[in-house]
């Protein structure tokens, strides 16, 4: 790990900090990325306390909002296009604590001139927690 610091936690190494252009990222992060030998980007966070729920597991809406940004964005680095969500369809597989480091690990699986089909899923402490796939339109940015 390295000498990056969310709070009390440390995060994985080639990681950086990248909260994307979204305001609304900044009441949910901090984020962080990085791409792959093989042009993947990864999308992160380290849970900390904010995104728990009542009983001390991370949020469900934590998890949906982190994937939907997290889809968005990869669509963004595969094709260079904004998008917004049309559609999102997601799965709960296991839960995440404070401390986890989760990993979003997405694919373009299509696009057509004016939609992108998106899969994946988060992953924590090696497994998969959190399956899903959503549409996104894409768009130009408004002014």
């Amino acid at each position: 790990m390295n000498k990056q610091d969310t709070g009390v936690f440390s995060i994985p190494d080639g990681f950086v900090r990248n909260d994307g252009s979204s305001s609304f990222a900044a009441h949910t992060g901090p984020y962080y990325q990085k791409i792959t030998a093989d042009n993947k980007m990864i999308r992160g966070f380290r849970v900390a306390r904010i995104h728990l729920n009542a009983t001390n597991f991370t949020h469900g809406g934590m998890l949906m909002t982190f994937a939907d940004g997290a889809m968005a964005a990869t669509v963004v680095h595969e094709t260079g296009r904004r998008c917004v969500t049309l559609k999102m369809n997601s799965e709960f597989l296991s839960s995440a604590f404070e401390g986890d480091w989760i990993e979003g690990h997405f694919d373009v699986l299509r696009t057509t001139k004016t939609i992108a089909f998106v899969q994946g899923g988060l992953v924590a402490r090696g497994k998969m927690i959190f399956k899903c796939d959503g549409i996104f339109h894409f768009v130009r940015a408004r002014s």
